[in-house]
């Protein structure tokens, strides 16, 4: 949300901005299209999203159909989740060729069925809980023991075993 907010305002300066000279226009505009581009290099395909990019989109479209002043209420009532949740339908997820994938330990990738419920869910899901896993203290045993558990049935996430080792490592040293 803010991401495309400040991306939308670039532009919108950068459109009115009659005073700068070609060269400084230029490179300015550059700037601002490597930043909302929905891909990165030269492919144009991105197994990620650009969150300056999906922003951007959004708050242009906002606007444009419904005015600045409706674009200043969404930042003052939403938050990320319901700003994705409200704003991206069906139909724009499908202009931007946003999708749901798997990619296998072997690294091959499978689009999955699609669905905007689940698209929403999958672009808010790293912000829930900083994008870490939620792993909690089951049990506390006298002699300073714990287990631990990660409630994968809350957040859907699996592990990623080296790192999670390496964790261990770490809490097992404090």
């Amino acid at each position: 949300m803010n991401e495309g907010w400040a991306s939308y305002w670039h532009a919108r300066l950068l459109r009115e901005a009659a005073f700068l000279p070609s060269d400084l226009y230029v490179d300015a505009l550059k700037a601002h299209s490597d930043v909302v581009r929905p891909f990165a290099g030269d492919h144009q395909i991105a197994l990620s999203i650009n969150p300056y990019h999906l922003g951007f989109v959004l708050w242009d479209r906002i606007i444009e159909a419904q005015g600045l002043e409706h674009a200043w209420r969404i930042r003052q009532e939403d938050d990320d989740s319901s700003f994705i949740r409200n704003h991206l339908d069906a139909k724009l997820a499908h202009e931007l060729g946003l999708f749901l994938h798997t990619t296998k330990r072997n690294g091959e990738i499978r689009v999955d069925q699609w669905d905007i419920d689940a698209l929403h869910e999958a672009i808010l899901m790293p912000k829930y809980n900083f994008g870490a896993p939620t792993i909690a203290v089951s049990e506390l045993e006298l002699d300073g023991t714990l287990e631990l558990k990660h409630n994968h049935l809350i957040d859907g996430r699996g592990l990623d075993i080296d790192y999670a080792r390496r964790v261990l490592d770490y809490i097992q040293r404090v």
